[in-house]
């Protein structure tokens, strides 16, 4: 194969990536059901994904990653989201969590990835689900934690948390912990994404190293050092920037699945009815496509914008980027709203997968960056030259 800039560490260009997720599809449809029945990703399925190399698509090269960029990332979350949003959520999720460790100081990357080329990890970002204290040489660390998507495979966990400083300060951490070190809990009985398995996780009075923790806004400010570690541009991108292209993936693939299922049904029905189609059905359906069609123009703009701009994009320009795509993100939910309605009785039996990709999307666009009034408030502060005061992009 002749080498390209594009290429990584072991050779593997984007298109490899997007072929080892093509690869996967046929076995996410199939079990795709089960896993929403069993509430949680099936072994098998795991077992799969670790087959290929997207596990440790963004691990750096130095320990046998392959420092994939963005564009890459989004291809194939949009591939994997098509056939199963649960797995393309939780796979993508595994996928730029690597990202997040690529915070924390070399010797703790050295000691979590180890001889492995991937980690597997929730990490959940409600920091009142927890307390911390310091203590000598780190932090005592307890609670539980909701949306631990991960936690069932899970090699290690990172963990975000306020911490009450000696000052009366508050600050918020995050704590990487071994897997043996957390209870997983199963609260996950939910209406949509339930083949996440996001259980909540609990934490018993554990301690974690100093160098093991890291402040939140140093993560989200990109002032951890990880630039200065890594050259490959994926380690120059904004984390939340990244974090909501994780959550909006899944959220697109569903509303793309569920629209071609449906011309799919109708095609069916066309062979016994007859080739005409009602008019309503058809001013629906190029509705849904042409609403499917501007959400991803829209976050593929953005993504662009991103990987010109990186590090060096305001706070001001963060805040749009993360406005357009929550928009992109309710344009799929209403789409896939009026495909559900549009299905009539039929679209509701558990084996129709429009139902899921409605109750999928439902759950998946409640994301805390998705937060409508948040992400449309800072917006239109920038319309007014208001300033921003929303770190969360």
């Amino acid at each position: 194969m002749q080498q390209t800039a594009s290429q990584t560490a072991e050779g593997l260009t984007p298109e490899d990536f997007i072929e080892q997720a093509h690869s996967l599809v046929p076995l996410l449809r199939e079990k795709a059901r089960e896993a929403e029945a069993a509430r949680r990703p099936l072994d098998e399925v795991i077992d799969a994904v670790r087959a290929t190399d997207l596990f440790s698509m963004m691990v750096p090269k130095r320990y046998g990653g392959h420092e994939a960029d963005m564009d890459t990332f989004f291809e194939v979350s949009l591939i994997l989201s098509r056939a199963d949003a649960s797995m393309g959520w939780l796979i993508g999720f595994y996928i730029e969590h690597a990202f997040w460790f690529c915070h924390f100081p070399q010797s703790v990357q050295d000691e979590i990835f180890g001889d492995a080329d991937h980690i597997l990890a929730p990490a959940a970002l409600n920091p009142a689900g927890g307390m911390a204290r310091e203590v000598e040489g780190g932090y005592q660390l307890s609670g539980q934690w909701a949306w631990g998507t991960g936690i069932i495979h899970a090699t290690w966990v990172m963990a975000g948390c306020l911490m009450t400083k000696e000052d009366g300060s508050i600050n918020p951490m995050f704590f990487i912990l071994p897997r043996e070190d957390v209870e997983a809990v199963d609260t996950w009985h939910i209406a949509g994404m339930c083949g996440t398995g996001s259980w909540d996780f609990k934490i018993d009075d554990k301690f974690v190293p100093e160098g093991r923790a890291r402040p939140f806004l140093d993560l989200v400010s990109l002032s951890t050092g990880i630039m200065d570690r890594y050259d490959a541009p994926i380690y120059k991108t904004p984390m939340m920037v990244l974090l909501t292209f994780a959550a909006a993936a899944p959220c697109l693939g569903a509303a793309q699945a569920a629209l071609t299922a449906y011309q799919d049904q109708i095609k069916a029905k066309m062979e016994t009815a007859g080739p005409e189609l009602d008019h309503a059905k058809l001013a629906l359906i190029a509705d849904a496509a042409l609403t499917l069609e501007a959400a991803e123009l829209m976050m593929r703009d953005v993504l662009r914008d991103v990987m010109e701009q990186r590090n060096t994009a305001t706070i001001e320009t963060r805040s749009k980027w993360a406005a357009r795509i929550s928009h992109g993100v309710f344009l799929c939910r209403d789409a896939v709203a009026k495909i559900g309605t549009s299905a009539g009785a039929s679209g509701n039996f558990l084996d129709n997968p429009i139902q899921r990709s409605v109750r999928d999307i439902n759950a998946a666009s409640c994301h805390v960056v998705f937060n409508r009034e948040a992400r449309y408030c800072d917006f239109g502060q920038l319309l007014f030259d208001q300033p921003i005061k929303n770190f969360l992009v």
